[in-house]
């Protein structure tokens, strides 16, 4: 009987927020979260199921309008829960474990990997007068546009389930999207 109220009590509860969801059926971005607004700078960004804050990667351009050699990337929070989007600068802790990045230079373009998951590359080129950033997603050459975590965090720790990977082909112009399960 006490294993009966302990699954009622805490196995049921995650297993029915997994199911409101609708993490492993749902084919795009929800659609209460904010896009954001293409500019210059914007490379990519990452938003994830806990609330609508997001992550920004945007290029990181010195005074005289030339890329930082030694830090490509700005990356930053533009807090949408209770603040608007207003900017906000990642913790040492994110930087180091979570949203902070590797780069390393070759001749003309820069090696990307995201501290949290290294396993797929990002080549940010310069290519028609403006630096993007390139990654394989299903196959395709694409231009990396953003990112959706979904996690579980009704444990101690939040446990992600997936990440989908969102993409513009580079032979068709078109959406590409991949679906990476966290085994």
């Amino acid at each position: 009987m006490l294993r009966f109220y302990f699954i009622l009590f805490f196995m049921l509860p995650p297993c029915l927020l997994l199911a409101q969801e609708g993490w492993e059926t749902r084919p795009d971005l929800p659609d209460d979260f904010p896009r954001l607004e293409e500019t210059d700078k914007l490379l990519f960004f990452i938003q994830r199921n806990r609330n609508k804050n997001t992550i920004v990667y945007d290029l990181n351009f010195k005074e005289d309008g030339s890329l930082n050699t030694r830090n490509p990337i700005d990356v930053y929070w533009a807090k949408f829960q209770h603040q608007n989007g207003k900017r906000f600068e990642i913790s040492w802790l994110e930087q180091t474990f979570a949203y902070g990045y590797r780069s390393r230079k070759n001749n003309d373009s820069y090696t990307i990997k995201l501290k949290a998951y290294n396993k797929r590359e990002i080549q940010l080129i310069f290519k028609e007068g403006k630096w993007i950033p390139l990654i394989t997603i299903n196959g395709q050459s694409c231009v990396l546009k953003n990112l959706y975590i979904f996690a579980d965090e009704s444990g101690l720790w939040p446990s992600v389930k997936y990440a989908d990977l969102y993409g513009e082909s580079l032979s068709t112009q078109e959406l590409i999207k991949e679906r990476i399960y966290n085994k």
